[in-house]
């Protein structure tokens, strides 16, 4: 049972429109199935329809959010790894992405809660199992799955919101209103390469990912455009508004090697490095990979492994070996020379020139909520 966006479906007597999907594959068997974000016809409310062929499993969930909900009364039936093979319409994950996920049932064996466990933090459903006769395909509407997209109930709840902010601004002064005035929002390096990756000439191509311990993974992405490793690093700091912990190029490259930019960021570490084949590649991760982890970097050369557990031995360990005491750490025998960091360097301050220019202009615009996971 494959459906495609624009799909019309009749679940359970009520209409749906598929406006997207994602095709999973179970790395423990081997085995893919499928998830459609669909809408309701009447209020627009979104769902999940879980679509497993191999082992006739169906079932319709709605995301709950990043709290875990009550478990009394439900018990494991499945856990395990899945990635992402492949996407329609939209969705917020694209090939390559992965997570670990566990299956919850009630004692009936008809109500279920999901969690999955993504990089960016945990993510729950709750819904129940449906037969397969209770789902009908009715007709293609691509119309349908276009104004479905354009409001749901959590964008009400936004706009709202807006308003209603809008609405009290003018009351409001003081610290109250200095920190509302002061909310703001940076994308993680993660989430702009994915979307880099997007349209129709991408800056960015995906490549693989690196699993690690602990659950982690890190993501490769080529480099499409004509950037040099500067100029990628540059444009990957201006899309984080030049919010790093610590930025620096290898400057002790030799033998007419380009030297890798290392960024390290609260969350995360990347390196935009030449590869063995001559191509600029971008590895980014959690800095809880980086730590747990004594991976290479993907098809890296010599000097770019060695500069990149350097810098992270010299920049970020000291202060992750506390907050990720309860790991082991490759590091805590890394025998090699530390790098000598220096906040003068070119690629700091260009850093540093992004985030005050960001911060200027969202002074200038009265403060305000950018997007960002």
């Amino acid at each position: 049972m494959r459906f495609s966006r624009g799909d019309i479906l009749s679940i359970q007597n009520d209409g749906y429109v598929v406006v997207g999907g994602v095709t999973y594959r179970n790395m423990a068997d081997g085995n893919c199935w499928d998830e459609y974000r669909i809408r309701k016809l009447e209020d627009k409310a979104e769902a999940w329809l879980s679509i497993d062929d191999v082992f006739r499993e169906y079932s319709i969930t709605a995301v709950t959010g990043s709290m875990r909900p009550s478990l009394s009364g439900y018990h494991i039936v499945d856990q395990g790894r899945e990635v992402v093979v492949d996407t329609i319409g939209r969705v917020d994950v694209v090939r390559g992405d992965a997570a670990m996920f566990t299956e919850y049932e009630d004692v009936t064996e008809e109500q279920i809660i999901s969690e999955e466990r993504w990089d960016d933090g945990p993510e729950y459903s709750k819904g129940h199992y449906v037969d397969w006769e209770e789902i009908c395909y009715i007709r293609h509407d691509d119309a349908a799955a276009d104004e479905a997209e354009k409001i749901s109930k959590k964008e009400i709840r936004l706009v709202t919101a807006f308003l209603i902010l809008v609405f009290m601004l003018p009351f409001l002064s003081g610290t109250l209103g200095f920190i509302i005035n002061n909310v703001h929002f940076t994308q993680t390096i993660s989430h702009y390469l994915k979307n880099a990756c997007k349209g129709s000439s991408p800056r960015y191509s995906y490549v693989t990912s690196i699993t690690g311990e602990s659950g982690q993974k890190a993501d490769v992405y080529r480099v499409e455009s004509a950037y040099n490793i500067d100029m990628t690093a540059e444009d990957i700091i201006s899309a984080i508004e030049g919010d790093t912990e610590y930025v620096q190029k290898d400057e002790e490259a030799g033998d007419g090697e380009e030297g890798s930019v290392a960024i390290l960021t609260k969350k995360e570490y990347c390196l935009v490095y030449p590869s063995e084949e001559d191509e600029i590649l971008v590895q980014v991760s959690s800095r809880k990979y980086t730590y747990t982890s004594d991976s290479s970097p993907y098809k890296s050369r010599n000097h770019g492994r060695r500069y990149y557990r350097r810098f992270y031995y010299s920049t970020g360990y000291s202060s992750d070996s506390s907050s990720y005491r309860k790991y082991s750490s490759p590091y805590s025998s890394f025998n090699d020379t530390s790098i000598s960091y220096s906040d003068g360097n070119s690629m700091n301050s260009y850093s540093g020139t992004v985030r005050q220019n960001s911060i200027n202009a969202r002074k200038s615009d009265g403060g305000g909520l950018s997007n960002g996971k």
